[in-house]
């Protein structure tokens, strides 16, 4: 959703229909981190890991080359194409949660960059600090979801994408994913490993997958709510070798700061405002590694679009007698 919009806005595409809808989730992305900050800032944004500068910057250029190129992360493959039975989304999991995987054993066992004390054990579960949050953040989920049912059709165009941003943001702040070390965690398998993370995905799928069941296979459901939208329906099999690559570098940049597409977007302004209320540097790197991704992403979508452009056949007319 993030780069489709970027690159809209880089060619000056009137803000309707598609632009529109995008738009508006991405504000309530946003606007679903700060809730976060506001109510739940010490489990959804506790301080960044204490990394390189360099180290954010590359994993943020790789996240963001990787997504483009492997065309999703680990919520259009993951939460999406992987209910939908799609092929290229079956490949593109284990690549990138693999590659993540290795990545953490390399740098925190084998080099051990990251320092000591993750010596393999299961991690100590982390849960908010207080219940209220997780709570009220779904009680007003389902009161999204009914405005976004029940309100006339004029006013769901904008209340359907805002309420989506709001409901994702909200839920990633509760579950943990917006803390890189919970995500990194995640991802040592063979380490200090944190399995909550699992259950988010799981649980995301039961969501996601009798959603693409009645959209897809029964077609129960045709459009969206939002007026003017329509479901995408992404090929399923076909282009492995963009795709394994792209899957390879975006598991890669989330392997070494635990950051992806969705989870950096709701974090890039409250990781701004915890670095100015305390001391903490990489709170600043980790802001500026969101943005690195979706500068990295419109980049590597221009050169794609550049060098696939097929050169337009001209006629060579010849001169009279």
């Amino acid at each position: 959703i993030m780069g489709p919009f970027l690159r809209g806005v880089a060619k000056c595409e009137p803000l309707k229909e598609g632009q529109l809808w995008k738009m508006l989730f991405l504000v309530g992305l946003v606007g679903g981190g700060m809730i976060s900050l506001g109510l739940n800032w010490e489990f959804s944004f506790p301080p960044a890991p204490p990394m390189s500068f360099m180290r954010y910057l590359l994993a943020g250029i790789s996240v963001g080359i990787g997504t483009r190129v492997g065309k999703g992360c680990t919520s259009g493959h993951g939460i999406c194409g992987l209910p939908r039975f799609s092929l290229r989304s079956w490949i593109s999991v284990p690549t990138f949660m693999g590659v993540a995987a290795a990545t953490i054993a390399i740098t925190r066992h084998a080099l051990k960059i990251d320092g000591t004390g993750y010596s393999p054990r299961v991690a100590e579960l982390q849960w908010p600090p207080q219940w209220q949050f997780p709570l009220g953040a779904f009680m007003s989920s389902l009161l999204l979801i009914a405005l976004s049912v029940l309100l006339p059709d004029r006013f769901k165009k904008f209340v359907s994408p805002l309420s989506s941003g709001l409901i994702f943001a909200m839920g990633l702040g509760a579950s943990g994913m917006t803390n890189p070390m919970k995500v990194m965690n995640f991802l040592d398998f063979g380490g200090y490993w944190d399995p909550s993370l699992a259950f988010v995905m799981g649980c995301g799928i039961c969501i996601s997958g009798p959603a693409f069941i009645m959209a897809e296979q029964l077609r129960k459901v045709t459009t969206p709510l939002c007026e003017g939208c329509k479901f995408e329906n992404p090929p399923k099999k076909g282009n492995y070798l963009p795709l394994v690559l792209g899957a390879s570098c975006f598991g890669l940049g989330w392997g070494l700061i635990g950051l992806c597409p969705g989870p950096a977007l709701v974090a890039i302004i409250p990781k701004i405002v915890t670095g100015i209320w305390g001391p903490w540097q990489p709170d600043f790197a980790l802001s500026a590694a969101a943005l690195v991704i979706c500068i990295s992403w419109l980049t590597t979508d221009r050169l794609i679009t550049h060098f696939s452009a097929k050169p337009v056949a001209t006629t060579e007319v010849k001169a009279g007698p």
